[in-house]
């Protein structure tokens, strides 16, 4: 999730890895935090592939010193729209992804953001299903699970918990598709290679 969200960053513009560590935080806390020692490896890597560059550009004239910014290159933004576009990694962790994902939805094709919708809705549906179903395999089995009154009321409660916040996921997606046409509607697709700055590789 770090990579998508360093690339997604750059898409828009250069930015400092102080920044880009802060804006991970924001994004990610308020309790899990993102160490320099992720952080800047992460970019070395990136920098590796070739995926975004690293430029020293003056800092303020009181300091006298250079501050360092990164910038993607062309592959990099081919490497974004890879993650982007992804639905089979990080399946633990997707409805996070996804939630980040929205957020960078503009530096895709309508067509792509749709896609992207769409599977997560049925991915939704899939969670929802399968709630249903231990929820009816531990009823009809409780007795050789050795699952006594009390505890079904406690199984039913996080089973009800788990698929409301499932079924909150689904009602987004509807909201998300009248969002998304509305976008469209404005003019509001934005092309990927008119968004940032660009850096030779």
């Amino acid at each position: 999730m770090y990579e998508l969200i360093v690339l997604s960053l750059l898409m828009r513009q250069p930015t400092t890895g102080y920044l880009m560590a802060q804006i991970i935080n924001d994004i990610i806390g308020p309790f899990a935090k993102a160490s320099n020692g992720r952080i800047y490896p992460l970019l070395a890597a990136l920098e590796k592939d070739k995926h975004i560059t690293e430029q020293r550009v003056p800092a303020a004239q009181r300091s006298g010193r250079q501050a360092t910014t990164y910038a993607i290159t062309d592959r990099g933004s081919l490497r974004f729209r890879e993650l982007m576009l992804d639905t089979k990694s990080s399946p633990r962790e997707y409805r996070e992804l996804f939630s980040y994902k929205v957020t960078a939805f503009d530096l895709l094709a309508p067509e792509e953001r749709t896609m992207l919708v769409e599977h997560y809705a049925e991915f939704c549906k899939a969670h929802i299903a399968h709630i249903a179903r231990e929820g009816e395999e531990l009823a009809r089995n409780a007795e050789q699970y050795a699952i006594d009154a009390p505890q079904r009321v406690l199984f039913a409660s996080t089973f009800g918990h788990l698929e409301s916040l499932w079924q909150n996921e689904l009602a987004w997606c509807d909201r998300l598709r009248d969002e998304l046409r509305a976008l469209e509607a404005s003019g509001g697709r934005k092309s990927m290679r008119r968004r940032g700055t660009r850096a030779s590789e």
